[in-house]
């Protein structure tokens, strides 16, 4: 046992020796690393419990979580987790090694150059011309990611698909990703094998070796993540808002161009492919900046830039009507916005409401774009008709609200602008529609009404913590909400589907949470997230549910264009989703 002199930290770690001794294959992933930083963080007062709830607080980002376990740490503390790193008796996954290192202020490990690499349990071979090869445990399934594609999409960087699988001697061959993942030369692609017993090698990061000749493809990059925010002494924070997906690919080179004074500086992104900690750049409120991405091996110049992104400030335009508050997330610690505000004067509707218009924007409210978008899909009318232009730059919204003394429902009416907090980008911080992000030709209607909901409600914090689809669905149609059991007697549930679908009444499904009963690894279907349910099929003896993501992408591999819309047989349905939500 290594040497580790924290008492609590000791007995915490002797207790994943144990468990290792019955399951040679453990290796501790982000959770238990969560509970390592947890005892050595026990100190002014807090226990580790605290310390703990404090960790996993929802909407915490990893830099947030590294800077609070880091707080304070004794060198004694970092002793001892320099040992669980280097030369603990239980093996780390990636992702947690890189997380404790982060805490101790180590750079992250980059990409793995294109040739032969391995990591105990999977060996990767440098020719891919017909998909990846490589050597692991017999039976093992291989699971990989395309770092390169990803940003544009709404994935995590720990999301997987899974690729093929090892034959009875570990050996695997023409394992490829397809679709908006397919693979090309000099693409960085993450990968790991899943052995039978469920756990996993450590991640690899390779660069792709095909059979084309050259690297083609540029670094993508997502753009309406990147957040700047004014600083002290003429200086800009940069930040990714979404923290646990990419700005591009790892290791890409970021070049920010102050339009203004025409500055340039280059940023190298880590591992993850995001910012390093405290990026600052020199500017102020107001300034623009032109983006520019290079893989290494295309633009290097940086001469084609992806956009531009504004620093919130320097603007008088005000608002006609009060707003509803950003979301706790969105503020600064003294309580000011990070995010200024953009006025949207593009169509009410466009060609009437659709499923397709709603895009849930950076806020933890997707019971209520689920429920909207299954609104959309049944009583496309009842949104028209609940949205209406007042001429002067304001819009009124129309909610129901029930009196559960006398069973009946009155109007609550809330008046709105067309000025919503928007990204460094230019689009909407919150929810959005999908034609467009310019302010002139945007659809207004569905974050005219996310709007209005979150100041009936309070704010957009009140409306961003999750809820139930169910809810929403009364407050827009008036009609008691409902919500049913997905996993009961399937032909009970079936009958819950076809019966709303064919009535035309709303419906919407929500999974388990993160962490409880179902592995939701390669299903393209997310925990603790709610999803709108569009309609059913029978193909046969099979029984279909045809769901929509309110993100309006990912979703299970082989189900078509990346829209968000996808179908399940029911039982798989069942397998995945805790509840049913409609109304009476």
């Amino acid at each position: 046992m290594p040497t580790i002199t924290d008492r609590k930290l000791a007995t915490l770690y002797a207790s994943f020796e144990a468990q290792k001794r019955t399951n040679p294959n453990l290796k501790l992933g982000t959770e238990q690393a969560l509970q390592i930083l947890s005892e050595v963080g026990d100190r002014g007062g807090w226990s580790s419990g605290k310390v703990l709830t404090e960790l996993k607080k929802p909407g915490q980002s990893r830099d947030q979580q590294i800077a609070l376990a880091a707080k304070g740490l004794t060198a004694g503390e970092k002793k001892d987790l320099a040992t669980i790193l280097d030369s603990g008796s239980v093996p780390l996954e990636q992702s947690a090694r890189e997380f404790l290192g982060a805490v101790l202020g180590r750079p992250p490990v980059g990409p793995t150059p294109s040739g032969d690499t391995s990591v105990p349990g999977l060996s990767v071979t440098t020719d891919q011309a017909n998909g990846l090869a490589g050597l692991t445990k017999a039976g093992a399934t291989i699971e990989a990611i395309n770092l390169t594609t990803a940003p544009t999409g709404r994935y995590h960087t720990d999301d997987t698909f899974v690729v093929g699988k090892a034959d009875a001697q570990g050996r695997f061959s023409g394992a490829k990703l397809t679709g908006d993942m397919a693979m090309k030369e000099g693409d960085v692609i993450r990968m790991r094998a899943r052995y039978a017993d469920g756990t996993t090698s450590d991640w690899v990061n390779i660069k792709a070796n095909t059979a084309e000749t050259k690297d083609t493809r540029e670094a993508q990059v997502s753009i309406l993540r990147i957040g700047l925010t004014g600083g002290a002494n003429g200086t800009i924070n940069v930040e990714n808002i979404n923290a646990s997906r990419q700005i591009s690919e790892p290791g890409a080179k970021i070049q920010f161009t102050n339009v203004r004074t025409g500055e340039k500086q280059v940023v190298t992104l880590d591992a993850e492919g995001t910012f390093p900690k405290d990026l600052k750049l020199k500017g102020k409120a107001g300034d623009s900046f032109s983006v520019a991405a290079s893989d290494g091996t295309n633009n290097t110049d940086f001469r084609t830039a992806v956009g531009t992104v504004t620093v919130p400030g320097g603007s008088t335009a005000g608002d006609i009507l009060p707003d509803p508050a950003l979301h706790k997330d969105e503020l600064n610690a003294d309580g000011t916005p990070k995010f200024g505000k953009k006025t949207f004067t593009g169509p009410l509707f466009v060609d009437g409401a659709k499923p397709a218009d709603v895009q849930q924007g950076q806020i933890g409210n997707c019971y209520f774009p689920a429920a909207v978008a299954a609104l959309a899909q049944t009583n496309p009318d009842l949104l028209q008709n609940m949205v209406k232009a007042n001429g002067d730059g304001t819009f009124t919204v129309t909610f129901k609200e029930r009196d559960w003394s006398s069973g009946r429902t009155k109007d609550v009416q809330v008046k709105v602008d067309g000025d919503f907090y928007a990204r460094s980008y230019g689009g909407p911080l919150y929810g959005h529609a999908s034609n467009s992000a310019e302010t002139t030709k945007m659809e207004m209607w569905f974050p005219l009404v996310e709007k209005a909901y979150a100041q009936w409600k309070g704010s957009y914090d009140a409306i961003g913590n999750g809820g139930s689809s169910a809810d929403v669905f009364e407050d827009f149609t008036g009609k008691q909400g409902r919500s049913t059991d997905a996993a009961g007697n399937p032909d009970a549930v079936w009958k819950t589907i076809t019966t709303a679908v064919d009535a035309k009444r709303p419906l919407a499904a929500g999974t388990h949470d993160d962490g409880g009963p179902v592995n939701y690894t390669n299903t393209g279907v997310y925990g603790d997230h709610a999803y709108s349910i569009l309609g059913y099929e029978k193909v046969g003896n099979d029984r279909i549910v045809i769901l929509r993501n309110p993100w309006g992408e990912s979703e299970p591999a082989g189900n078509g264009a990346n829209d968000g819309v996808f179908k399940l047989k029911l039982e798989e349905f069942q397998k995945l989703y805790d509840n049913v939500m409609t109304t009476n």
